[in-house]
């Protein structure tokens, strides 16, 4: 009894140094990886003291002439307004785009979609996410450029083609949150509304909308920060110009004016600086675009707690207005019988009004699935045709080929992700599983992530060329450029381990305390076992980020295109740096073909772990752990080879003529006569009760 008592007291104090020495290790290396952030932010300040000693922020921000010259040259002017206003423009007109195609794809896939065809929609929405912005900016030079040069634009390359561009690159991520902020909406709120006799489209954009809306702005301000820090793809497609916009060619030479944004111009000319006055300038402009980002961070968190106080506002602060109705008033029978027999013309605006909502919805799915289809059949198409296994070994003018790439690419994933999911897991288990929910430093934590998961690319490519390779001393290499891209996924990678972790179960931990395990043992053998499902799909998402990520890579890797027969020291080039590098170097089809085939090589990358992914999903989810091989491809097999197609299609074509049919004898002569009239008598039917409900006027 004594020796089970004393292994018992044993088993409780090595329980006890786990927990501690655990808490320590991650508290630790959480303190590392946010002592790694503020040297990021301090190292950007730092470098971009020495241009503010020489030049005033004012005239930085609001003069319009950049033309840098070397160190001490009189004719050397700094001044990026002309770059700000180019970038604000160039989002305004992204925006435009944009913003209408999120609200109303997101409406039509979450309200009116459903099963199969859902997912379906969302997984092609998934693969425009996965394609790099290389791709987007190769796809333009070659598709969208000539097409705006029909339209009178002296270029391909135009202010135009970037914001049409960058509007598509933008849509993955805010329709992905639109949705998930739509899915939110309580139902209760939809069906009262449609017990009140709404129609399905006014339910949904007067009561689903308005209820999601400060969700949806919040993904539309998270749109903003990925269409102001794309580099590289803008680089290739707005022109570089640094007239700025062009307002004396009319309408058509303003919307097609060459142009220069502000992560474009770090990227441009980060590598051929004419010197330490020029180099801190561009540090400067990073500076710029980091309060930007703050900025746009701290506008979030403004309308998510706008939205929540006026969720929590009490009842009794609302003020409600009454008119004073003569409670001795009798209603007039004969008023209220022609009321009801004049709803024909509430009748008629519901249908026009479902009608062209039903449009927009449906149009605007229908056109993003065709540009996804336009690139996606672009691409395979370019790169089937200009296939060439001899590239594989050789590209025209460097010393290796598309095999180089491919490994210099997986080198750099798999340094990255060994350096990467340590870091991110213990910073996860700490917020999730340590720090309170009210903590101020959990809070900071959480807001310089936030912060630095919105920051453009660039501006991490810029900070590790600087630590890694110009202080520390490492070689432009496979580690150098997966040290920084560490610090670029590791935002993202924490904030969806948190979400992992913190969507356990509770009850599944407080079975384990009650069994007498610790924290640790909780940790390791409850919590994070059910977490691996989020984990595993966060990687390969992760894996995905990496392959399509081109300016951090070009600053700290290298493009010229060789074997890493050094290892993880090698320099070199990747899939989409070497992409960016045929594309900006002309547009002669040689180039563009190779351009092709090596985009075709990371789409078929991409691709496929997105498949992986969801393969790993659902394998890891028990539902579906008894779903064989063989019976998907049964399932499969049926739904293509036995499928009733000339009966779907009957159906199809029927229920189209019924809906034209519908829509004509709504819109015909008699009943837009009968619809005028009873609008008329409905109108003066109305006036006369709230009239007569008022009642006479007292006089003194």
């Amino acid at each position: 009894m004594k020796e089970k008592h004393r292994s018992m007291k044993q088993y409780k104090t090595r329980s006890k140094k786990i927990d501690i020495a655990s808490k320590n290790l991650i508290i630790f290396m959480t303190t590392i990886v946010i002592l790694i952030l503020t040297i990021l932010i301090s190292f950007i300040l730092y470098k971009s003291v020495n241009f503010f000693k020489e030049f005033s922020f004012f005239k930085f921000i609001f003069s319009g002439d950049w033309s840098p010259g070397k160190d001490g040259a009189s004719d050397s002017s700094y001044g990026i307004g002309r770059i700000i206003a180019s970038t604000l423009m160039m989002l305004l007109i992204s925006l435009i785009f944009a913003i209408p195609l999120t609200i109303f794809s997101s409406l039509f896939i979450t309200e009116y979609l459903s099963g199969r065809l859902k997912k379906f929609v969302i997984l092609f929405i998934q693969l425009l996410a996965g394609i790099p912005s290389v791709v987007f900016g190769l796809f333009a030079i070659d598709q969208i450029g000539p097409m705006f040069v029909k339209m009178g634009a002296p270029t391909g390359a135009n202010m135009m083609t970037a914001s049409l561009t960058l509007s598509f690159m933008a849509l993955p991520t805010m329709i992905a949150l639109s949705i998930n902020a739509i899915e939110a909406v309580p139902e209760g709120h939809k069906y009262a509304s449609l017990a009140l006799g709404m129609t399905k489209e006014r339910t949904t954009f007067s009561v689903v909308l308005v209820s999601a809306s400060p969700k949806i702005v919040t993904a539309i301000i998270t749109g903003i920060a990925r269409i102001v820090g794309e580099t590289m793809a803008v680089i290739l497609i707005a022109g570089n110009s640094t007239r700025g916009l062009n307002v004396d060619d009319g309408f058509t030479g303003f919307l097609f004016s060459s142009i220069k944004t502000l992560a474009g111009t770090i990227g441009l000319e980060m590598l051929e600086n004419n010197g330490s006055i020029h180099e801190s300038s561009l540090y400067a402009i990073g500076l710029v675009l980091f309060f930007v980002v703050i900025i746009i961070n701290l506008l979030i968190m403004a309308i998510g707690n706008i939205s929540n106080s006026n969720r929590n506002r009490h009842k009794k602060n609302k003020k409600f207005a009454s008119i004073g109705y003569n409670k001795n008033y009798t209603y007039n029978s004969h008023k209220l019988d022609v009321l009801v027999q004049t709803n024909t013309e509430s009748r008629f605006r519901k249908k026009v009004h479902s009608t062209v909502l039903r449009a927009f919805m449906i149009s605007s799915t229908a056109i993003i699935i065709g540009f996804i289809s336009w690139i996606l059949i672009t691409v395979i198409a370019n790169g089937l045709i200009n296939f060439n296994y001899y590239s594989f070994v050789e590209i025209t003018g460097q010393r290796s080929g598309i095999f180089a790439l491919l490994l210099t690419t997986i080198l750099l994933v798999v340094s990255t992700i060994i350096i990467a999911i340590p870091l991110s897991l213990f910073i996860a288990l700490y917020l999730a599983e340590y720090a309170h929910k009210d903590s101020k430093f959990a809070k900071i934590i959480r807001f310089c992530i936030n912060v630095l998961a919105s920051t453009p690319s660039i501006v991490f490519g810029v900070f590790g060329l600087s630590l890694f390779v110009t202080a520390m001393g490492l070689p432009m290499s496979i580690f150098a450029a997966s040290l920084t891209m560490t610090i670029v996924i590791m935002p993202t990678m924490i904030t969806s381990f948190e979400d992992s972790i913190t969507s356990v179960p509770t009850l599944y931990k407080e079975a384990a305390y009650g069994m007498g395990m610790s924290k640790s043992g909780v940790m390791f053998k409850v919590v994070i076992p059910n977490s691996l499902k989020g984990f595993m799909t966060t990687v390969i998402l992760s894996v995905s980020r990496i392959i399509g990520e081109s300016a951090p890579v070009y600053l700290t890797l290298g493009t010229a295109v060789r074997m890493p027969s050094d290892g993880f020291f090698s320099s070199g080039a990747t899939l989409t740096t070497e992409i960016y590098m045929l594309a900006s170097e002309g547009s002669t089809a040689e180039l563009l073909g190779t351009a092709y085939q090596i985009a075709f090589v990371a789409i078929l990358l991409v691709l496929g772990l997105i498949i992986l992914s969801r393969y790993i999903s659902n394998k890891l989810d028990p539902l579906h752990k008894n779903v064989t091989w063989k019976s998907k491809f049964i399932n499969l097999y049926n739904s293509i080879f036995k499928f009733h197609y000339r009966a779907w299609f009957k159906k199809l074509f029927k229920n189209i003529r019924r809906k034209f049919k519908k829509l004509f004898r709504t819109i015909s002569y008699k009943n837009i006569r009968i619809y005028y009239k009873n609008s008329r008598i409905r109108k003066k039917v109305i006036k006369d009760i709230i009239k007569d409900a008022k009642g006479p006027r007292k006089t003194n």
